[in-house]
């Protein structure tokens, strides 16, 4: 219930009233500590393991490689802040891994691309700990055996290199939103906030955007601001991220593959694991509190069963 509700003297009194056994707010901080520290130590393990060269003594030691749900998986990565006493705002930084499923519109017959069957982890960790972790969550749910491989995000350069370092074989999509926010900057900065010219530029680009046209939709951008006039650093950082992730933007073709183009589920994610629990009004977290909830948020809502919580021993 603490886990769920945003308020452990909320979950402490709902506790009480639904049970009538006297339950105080310090005690459940300290069951969520002691369950969420003990999920914390397993996973910290878990992904020291999914790392470790096996040893030459005594033979190879295979680690075990369950099936994954579907033949095609999808891992996306994002983060969110949250505020930690002593510390002030800290990244969480999340992994979702999910199904790839295709579905059929019974009207129209056109095939759909969707992510169900999510699975997360959480946590205040720098960029070289989360790589160990969201691997570790990976191979939890059998990506090592899928036959295809997605990682929809954002264009942030630590996620993407942790995605070239742990899936050699991974299709890598910008996820479609975050491209065409870059769009709706540079229309702005040109013709107005909310006017028709921006509505109608966009509308444009994002035809060639989808149908993979890159190069024309660059030159459309240069003709915005002919040469000899200085580009705004807003236009011209935008400009760069769409040239640069030009090889993560065919979205006609990973369409036409099944790939999914959104990395929604990750940025929900954040939503759900982190922001609807840690980053409620006014909350300031310890830094070993915050690291237990984020552990038994992220093992809870995860939809495959594939972890159990830790049973542990309360006096």
């Amino acid at each position: 219930m603490s886990v769920e509700i945003p308020s452990y003297a909320r979950a402490a009194a709902q506790f009480s009233e639904l049970t009538h056994v006297g339950l105080s707010t310090s005690s459940l901080q300290e069951l969520v500590k002691a369950y969420g520290g003990q999920l914390v130590e397993r996973q910290a393990e878990e992904a020291q393991a999914t790392m470790e060269m096996p040893s030459k003594e005594g033979g190879e030691v295979r680690r075990e490689i369950p099936e994954p749900p579907s033949a095609a998986m999808n891992i996306s990565m994002d983060g969110a802040m949250v505020n930690i006493r002593g510390e002030g705002w800290k990244e969480v930084k999340t992994v979702a891994v999910s199904a790839i499923r295709h579905l059929n519109d019974r009207v129209t017959g056109e095939a759909t691309t969707l992510l169900s069957e999510h699975s997360y982890r959480a946590g205040l960790w720098d960029a070289s700990e989360f790589c160990q972790q969201q691997w570790a969550e990976a191979c939890c749910r059998g990506v090592e055996k899928a036959g295809y491989l997605s990682s929809v995000n954002d264009g942030a350069a630590w996620i993407w290199n942790i995605v070239r370092m742990c899936y050699g074989n991974c299709v890598e999509i910008i996820d479609w939103w975050h491209a065409v926010e870059k769009l709706w900057l540079i229309a702005q900065h040109r013709f107005g906030t909310e006017t028709e010219e921006a509505t109608a530029w966009v509308s444009a680009q994002k035809q060639l955007l989808i149908e993979g046209s890159l190069r024309q939709l660059v030159r459309n951008i240069r003709l915005l601001y002919p040469r000899g006039n200085t580009l705004p650093d807003a236009v011209r950082n935008a400009t760069h991220y769409l040239f640069h992730n030009r090889r993560r933007m065919r979205y006609r073709l990973f369409r036409e593959a099944g790939y999914p183009i959104g990395s929604g589920t990750v940025e929900s994610a954040c939503k759900l694991v982190v922001q609807q629990r840690l980053k409620q009004s006014g909350m300031r977290w310890s830094r070993h509190g915050a690291q237990a909830m984020l552990a038994l948020r992220a093992t809870l809502l995860s939809q495959p069963s594939h972890r159990s919580l830790p049973l542990i021993g309360l006096a």
